[in-house]
């Protein structure tokens, strides 16, 4: 995490812990194949927690559970923030961890198995390289290759996204949020767009609106 804006995870954790941006976020960014199978209406988010308290060093904790349309069954739609200045090669194994993490905690909690759809959200100035389990293991034959757990992850990369992109979302409270995180680390952009993004912030919800204002100072 960058040292000098401490402030990532909170502010992060707090905006997409608010059902209302949650759901903007899945419809704007799941791929269709997803989106187009949740009921958003059945969209909760879990309490508790479906990490290990290693997990609990590196991801944030958003997990929300989702039912399907017609009424078949329920997905976890698990919300995995990752912050770092600099893409993390290893990703792929954490995101790994965190999935049999959560299937074990519905194991103890004599739950049905739920599918886990883990979603990286990145906003580093970096390049990320996607990466699936498979990729780290350079040279490998492909017969030892059954013998690794094979999942993919949802990458979201507000980097790639144009400002005018994410200022076409229909909440305008997630829009001036994403637009900070995309230009956190460019103080010049901060401070000649500031008007803006208080005036796309004050669309929000109070509680998050006023986050919003420390977050951007700090």
């Amino acid at each position: 995490m960058n040292e000098s804006l401490p402030s990532h995870d909170d502010f992060i954790r707090n905006i997409l812990s608010n059902k209302e941006i949650a759901v903007e976020y899945f419809k704007n960014y799941l791929p269709d194949f997803v989106r187009e199978r949740l009921d958003f209406s059945k969209l909760e988010q879990l309490p508790g927690t479906y990490l290990s308290d290693e997990l609990k060093k590196t991801l944030s904790d958003i997990i929300y559970s989702c039912g399907l349309k017609g009424g078949k069954g329920s997905i976890k739609v698990s919300l995995l923030i990752e912050h770092k200045s600099h893409p993390d090669k290893y990703t792929p194994v954490q995101i790994g961890g965190y999935i049999f993490s959560a299937l074990q905690k519905q194991i103890q909690n004599k739950e049905p198995l739920s599918l886990v759809i883990p979603v990286l959200l990145y906003h580093g100035k970096a390049t990320w390289q996607y990466r699936t389990l498979t990729n780290l293991f350079e040279g490998l034959d492909k017969k030892w290759e059954q013998f690794l757990p094979s999942f993919e992850y949802i990458y979201n990369d507000l980097g790639r996204l144009s400002d005018s992109e994410i200022e076409a979302l229909n909440n305008k409270f997630l829009a001036a949020s994403f637009l900070a995180l995309k230009h956190s680390q460019e103080k010049e952009w901060i401070e000649r767009n500031a008007t803006e993004l208080f005036v796309l912030a004050s669309e929000g919800p109070k509680g998050l609106t006023k986050g919003f204002i420390i977050y951007l100072y700090s």
